[in-house]
This record gives C-alpha cells, sequence and structure tokens, in this order.
C-alpha cells in the first residue's frame, strides 16, 4: 500500500478546508490533541459505540494499527462468508481507505453501519416519514437536499458506501446510521457504569483513549434500547456525486505540495479556529503556512470581534477580501463596511468600531449607561455560576440521552454595592437525580428577593430545563417550579450582556468570556487583586487568578479544574469513576470542583466593583 492514503478521517478534515489535509498528511502540530472537551466527546462516542455493537453479539472485532494491505485481507477473506458481522473492517480501493464500524452480511446484501454519538429524534424521524416527509435528515420535497446539520456524517457515511462498492463491486450496500434517540428514556440507572474505557500507549509515550467496550449483562443489554438504526440510503444516493467528485480530487493531491492546494482557497472567519493554528510554539503552524505573512499582524484581523458577519463597504466577506488585498492589520479594516445592511450601525457594528479604535489607542472603555443600571440593583446581589452536563448515555432511569444534570452551583452574596460577599455552595455527592436538589438548595441559599447575576444566558436555560424535568420526572412540586420560573424570568441580570455592550478592555482582543475580562483587567488593577486577598485569603499576585488555583494530587497524580469541560470531568471521576469507593478521593474532587466554581461567581463579583468604580459618581 501507499505510504499516504485518504482515510475517512482524512476525508471528513478536507471537506471542512482542503489545506487541513496537507498539513495532516505532512505531520503539522494539531492542537486538538490536547483539547478536553473533545476527549470528552471522544469517551461518550465510544460507549455508544460499545453499546450499538451489543446488538450483534456474534459480531467479530478485527485488529488494526498495523498493516493496512493485511487488515484489507482479513476482511476479504471473512466476507466471502454468506453471513458474518464485522467491526472495525478495513476497505481500501486505489488510496482510499476507511474503517468501517460495522458490516452486517447476510447473502449479497451488506449493511453498512456508522455509530454516531450524536443525538436525533427518531420518533420526529418515523413521524414526518409516515406523513411523505423526507425525515429529519432531508428538506424539499421536489428538489431534496441534505439538512446542513447532518452533511457531516452523511458525507462520512457516503465515503464509506462509495468505498466499499469499489472494493467488493459484487455487493448490494445499504447504508444505515446508528444514533442516539432522544424520544427514547433510560430504563435504569448508572448506565455509564456499564462500560469500560480501553485505554492505549501512543507512539509518542502517551497514554490514549483506544475504545469502550461493553461489561454489563445480557439481561441489562435488554434494558439499554437507546440507539436506533436508521435507514439513510435516500441521503446518500443525493450525495453520491458530490462525495466521489471531493474524494477523487483529494486522493489526487495526497503528494501535491502546498502551492496546489492554496490555490484558490478560501480564507474565511473559521481560520481563526483552525487546529493548525499554534500560535507562541516553535512547531511550525499550518496556519502560518496557510497565511504567509498575513498570519503575522498584531492585532490581527480575525481577532475582530464577530468577524464573520463583517462585510467590507462593497459588502463582501471581509476576511477573505483583507486577504486578497494583501493587508490583515485590525487596523486596516475599512470601518465604512461595519454596518448593517441597511447601512445603520447596529449593535455588533458599533462594539467592532469600538475594538478598533479602543485597540489603537490603547484605552479602556466603560459606557456611563452602566451607572443607572448598577445604581437600579437593590441588595441583596446574587451573583451565581451552575455546573451540568449532558451525556450520551443518562446516569439516571428515566432521562433521555444527553438529558440535563445540574450537579454544582456557587453564589457570592453581596448585601449591596461594595460590600464584602459571603460564599455559598452546592455539589451533589449522591448518585440520585440531582436537579431537584439542586434547585431546592439554591432557593434556601437566595431566597425570594434580589437580583441575579449571571455572565450568560447558561443559567437561565438550565432552569428552563429544570422546570420541564421536574414535570417529566413526576416529583410534584409547584412552588419550587413557580420560584424558579420567577427567577428565570423576573430576577436573572446578565453581566455578559453588559460587557459586551458596555465594556471595552484592548486585552479582551474581541472576546467576553469572564476568564477573558477578568484577565485582561487583572495585572493592572490593583484594587481587584486586594480585593481578592482580603475576601479569600489567597495570596494574589499578577497572575491570571484560574492558573493560579491550586492542584490537588489524587491517587499520585496532580489534578486541577479550571474550566468547564474539566468540572464536568471531575464530577464523573467523583461519582462513577474510578474514584466512585476511595472517601478520600471523592473528598479530593470535591475540593477541586468547589474551588473552581466558587471563584467563577467571585470573579464576576471582582469584575462588577471595577465597572462599579469606573463610573462612581465624583465625590463633592
Amino acid at each position: 500500500m501507499p505510504a499516504r492514503t485518504l482515510s475517512k478521517s482524512d476525508f471528513k478534515l478536507a471537506r471542512t478546508c482542503e489545506a487541513k489535509l496537507f498539513f495532516r498528511e505532512n505531520g503539522y502540530p494539531d492542537n486538538r490533541s490536547h483539547d478536553p472537551y473533545l476527549a470528552l466527546l471522544a469517551e461518550g462516542g465510544y460507549m455508544v459505540e460499545a453499546l450499538a455493537k451489543t446488538r450483534y453479539p456474534d459480531g467479530i472485532q478485527l485488529q488494526y494499527g498495523g498493516s493496512l494491505a493485511e487488515e484489507f485481507a482479513a476482511t476479504a477473506e471473512l466476507l466471502r462468508r454468506d453471513r458474518v458481522t464485522l467491526f472495525e473492517a478495513t476497505l481500501a480501493s486505489g488510496r482510499m481507505q476507511a474503517r468501517v464500524d460495522a458490516l452486517e452480511k447476510k447473502g449479497n446484501v451488506v449493511r453498512l453501519i456508522e455509530m454516531k454519538a450524536k443525538s436525533f429524534d427518531g420518533a420526529a424521524h418515523r413521524a414526518d416519514l409516515i406523513d411523505g416527509g423526507g425525515g429529519i435528515f432531508r428538506t424539499g420535497k421536489k428538489r431534496p437536499r441534505v439538512v446542513a446539520d447532518w452533511r457531516e456524517k452523511l458525507e462520512d457515511i457516503t465515503y464509506q458506501v462509495l468505498l466499499l462498492e469499489k472494493a467488493f463491486p459484487g455487493l448490494e450496500v445499504r447504508p444505515y446510521l446508528a444514533l442516539v434517540d432522544k424520544s427514547k428514556r433510560a430504563r435504569i440507572d448508572g448506565i455509564p457504569r456499564l462500560f469500560e474505557l480501553v485505554l492505549r500507549a501512543a507512539r509518542d509515550g502517551s497514554t490514549r483513549l483506544h475504545t469502550a467496550r461493553y461489561i454489563g449483562t445480557a439481561e441489562q443489554v435488554e434494558l439499554l434500547d437507546l440507539v436506533t438504526e436508521v435507514d439513510v440510503s435516500a441521503e446518500v444516493d443525493l450525495l453520491r456525486g458530490e462525495v466521489a467528485e471531493a474524494a477523487a480530487r483529494l486522493e489526487s493531491r495526497l503528494d501535491a505540495s502546498l502551492g496546489v492546494f492554496l490555490r484558490g482557497l478560501e480564507r474565511t472567519s473559521e481560520c481563526k479556529k483552525c487546529e493548525y493554528r499554534t500560535e507562541g510554539s516553535p512547531e511550525r503552524s499550518g496556519f502560518r503556512d496557510c497565511w504567509g505573512s498575513l498570519a503575522d499582524p498584531s492585532p490581527h484581523l480575525l481577532e475582530l470581534y464577530a468577524v464573520g458577519k463583517a462585510k467590507t463597504p462593497d459588502r463582501q466577506p471581509l476576511v477573505q477580501a483583507m486577504f486578497n488585498a494583501g493587508t490583515t492589520s485590525l487596523f486596516d479594516i475599512p470601518i465604512d463596511g461595519l454596518v448593517m445592511a441597511d447601512g445603520t450601525i447596529g449593535p455588533e457594528a458599533e462594539r467592532q468600531r469600538r475594538q478598533i479604535e479602543l485597540t489603537l489607542e490603547n484605552r479602556i472603555y466603560v459606557r456611563g449607561a452602566l451607572r443607572p443600571m448598577i445604581e437600579a440593583l437593590r441588595g441583596p446581589l446574587h451573583f451565581i455560576d451552575f455546573e451540568a452536563s449532558r451525556l450520551a448515555l443518562p446516569y439516571h432511569r428515566g432521562m433521555r440521552p444527553y438529558g440535563l444534570v445540574t450537579f454544582q452551583w456557587s453564589v457570592h452574596t453581596v448585601a449591596e454595592p461594595g460590600a464584602a460577599p459571603t460564599h455559598a455552595e452546592w455539589l451533589n455527592d449522591v448518585d440520585l437525580w440531582p436537579n431537584q436538589s439542586f434547585a431546592e438548595s439554591l432557593r434556601a441559599a437566595i431566597g425570594d428577593t434580589g437580583p441575579v447575576l449571571t455572565w450568560s444566558h447558561f443559567e437561565a436555560s438550565v432552569m428552563k430545563e429544570i422546570i420541564a424535568d421536574l414535570e417529566e420526572f413526576g416529583a410534584h412540586a409547584p412552588e419550587l417550579a413557580a420560584w424558579v420560573e420567577d427567577l428565570r424570568k423576573n430576577r436573572i441580570v446578565d453581566l455578559h450582556d453588559w460587557a459586551r455592550a458596555h465594556f471595552y478592555h484592548p486585552g479582551m482582543r474581541g472576546r467576553t468570556s469572564i476568564k477573558v475580562v477578568l484577565d485582561a483587567l487583572w495585572q493592572d488593577d490593583s484594587i481587584m487583586r486586594r480585593q481578592l486577598a482580603e475576601w479569600t485569603g489567597l495570596a494574589a499576585t499578577e497572575q491570571d487568578p484560574y492558573a493560579a488555583l491550586p492542584p490537588i494530587e489524587i491517587n499520585g497524580e496532580l489534578q486541577d479544574v479550571r474550566e468547564g469541560t474539566g468540572a464536568v470531568r471531575a464530577y464523573q471521576e467523583m461519582m462513577y469513576g474510578a474514584s466512585k469507593d476511595d472517601p478520600t478521593a471523592r473528598r479530593q474532587w470535591a475540593d477541586l470542583l468547589r474551588q473552581y466554581c466558587a471563584l467563577d461567581t467571585l470573579s464576576m463579583v471582582l469584575i462588577f466593583e471595577y465597572w462599579r468604580r469606573a463610573v462612581a459618581r465624583p465625590a463633592r
């Protein structure tokens, strides 16, 4: 087999940007390898795959990681049987190859099954088909097309179907997606405990997640009806021509130079999220090689707030137009183009213009409108933050896949603006559905009065879902539901909205997350650092306070929680992982969760206090 082949993951990556195929084939560093959110998704994906495979107890698990030619030969030999089911079968034709989640062969017919952790509503899909529609994957009757949200998954399986047909032209291929079905409910508790994650040593010496295996009983399998197989033959037929053309083009480019990939390549706002953008690294940067010297300006065009919506004065996409013009400095952005379609300056364009102006002047902006908004707040002020998770395979009986589990809240309450905050918190530590206890404990802490300050719409959306959960799970708590609804509709004040509309610091560089805002202010504001020391007893250095959260050694390894995904992983480990039966380790994971969540709410207080000082009326 040739050294370079086009795998299905190569194809999927290249469909987002063909230059990425060159970077991957040539070993450029990929910044996704240490992304905790992607690692969390991978765990759920492997468990869903293992669950889907339980439907085929006679399936043969093939090995991979060695010679592609030998693995393909093994697949071909097994497919000579009249009836067989294969897991991780290897397909190859020309320089294209793929490993298929499952092939079920009966006579001349092969069902190709791609197993995904992506969710869909199986009941809604069936109902639409019965009514003569195309289901949730297609839209339009006269000229049907694949729904954009499903295109990546359906192109993936189309690529595999085309490859299987090329490799074994005598077979009739029927494609299926095995998907997590949100119209179904868990019939038992603790489903993720029935799966074991399998690790494998990587070439660089690290240990990486390899797969998952089902370790429950045959009787439990009968209660795990959460995955539905869906025939997607019609969708594959819609995509055949486009996928075949793209695959052939990419196959022909496997040995091509970067210049071939860059010819006619469009640069967009998506480039700022490129996985081959390794700023500040001594290693090669795919983004730098793609953009050339236009990657260098600082501040950069891609730092503009909502840059994907920005246009030039003649209403062309801003990023591609400036790249074509050979200038990518933030300061070279044509201001006249930062308007709405009707020519007026809307909220986004106003913030974009403000960012350019204030970054050029290196000046902080606090709009005077913040003062009456702050003065209108009447204590007590409750600064809150929630931690929650959504797992593909739910932990609690009665829950739907990806159902909400609210496992932690933190609140810093200020009697009146300027007063020192007091802290309260709650962390679930029992293996029961926690959402009702979450809401009850929060009500006990913050009562029925005072504004509730957040840093996103997340807390309001959580409250809305809790109300629905209370009804669905049969917990009769009308007073609690009414309290949650009142809080959601009448008491929440979103400080993130304030930050976007009324505040800018050059250090934010077009971003508005609480960590970015706090970090921008932290080094310059000695009062903020002093307040942190006074309120917490922690030493306030010029280092980012999130980075300064002390790690804790748990079972011989240093662990930390400094962002939301880390909190979800810590909770899972504490409740359902290897630490679940170790009281000391459980307490240590709980300590990590508490210190992280407490800092989120204290950060809001610190930023609020900064704003209050910045707009205070001058003393007479």
